[in-house]
């Protein structure tokens, strides 16, 4: 009808699944998990998002080994530290570091869904171990990042860096809710009622 609100217009119709192809990498591309690496989601995360939006269509290992010295010759630079980062400190690297534009929003399926629908991707920040993915070592990583490239019916589909087996990995929807979270650093530790995403875009 015409009485809708004007902004509607500016979003794409929300499907019942979704799938965007984004290229993939491991956060330790060339398998080498040391400390760096094993810390390095953020990195990659954003390093799978600039892809995408710049149609890069593979992330050979020796790209991203170049790309994840960049960004934590960044943070040094700019944060003083580079091993677990805050949602805002991702943000404002991806803003800096790669042009992308982002925005920071509370955790919300639809907001979710709507902004893939409009061609977005989103970056997740987690509580690793609460995500409960069997491919992780150990109990998984204290605090983790991906990316949501889509979804079915029941879960979310993303890249996930923190495996070797995180292309179009799967979680559901209870899953990513309950292990959303931030990074603290005073407390060297995961706030997950702090439950917000990052929506990024070219």
């Amino acid at each position: 009808s015409d009485n809708e609100d004007d902004d509607n217009d500016q979003h794409a119709a929300i499907p019942a699944k979704l799938q965007l192809t984004v290229p993939f990498t491991a956060q330790a591309p060339t398998a080498n998990w040391d400390e760096l690496h094993n810390e390095a989601c953020e990195e990659a995360s954003l390093i799978m998002a600039n892809a995408y939006f710049n149609d890069i269509s593979s992330l050979p290992p020796a790209t991203v080994e170049k790309e994840i010295t960049k960004l934590t010759k960044y943070q040094q630079d700019n944060y003083g530290y580079y091993l677990s980062i805050t949602t805002s400190e991702t943000a404002r690297m991806a803003e800096e570091v790669y042009g992308m534009k982002t925005e920071i929003v509370k955790f919300n399926e639809q907001t979710i869904k709507q902004a893939l629908a409009d061609n977005k991707l989103i970056v997740y920040p987690a509580m690793g171990q609460m995500l409960g993915n069997p491919n992780f070592t150990g109990e998984g990583p204290i605090y983790h990042m991906l990316v949501i490239t889509g979804y079915d019916g029941s879960n979310y589909i993303t890249n996930d860096p923190g495996t070797r087996k995180g292309l179009n990995y799967k979680y559901s929807y209870d899953t990513l809710e309950a292990a959303a979270g931030n990074w603290v650093h005073s407390a060297h530790a995961v706030d997950t009622s702090y439950k917000r995403i990052i929506i990024i875009s070219k």
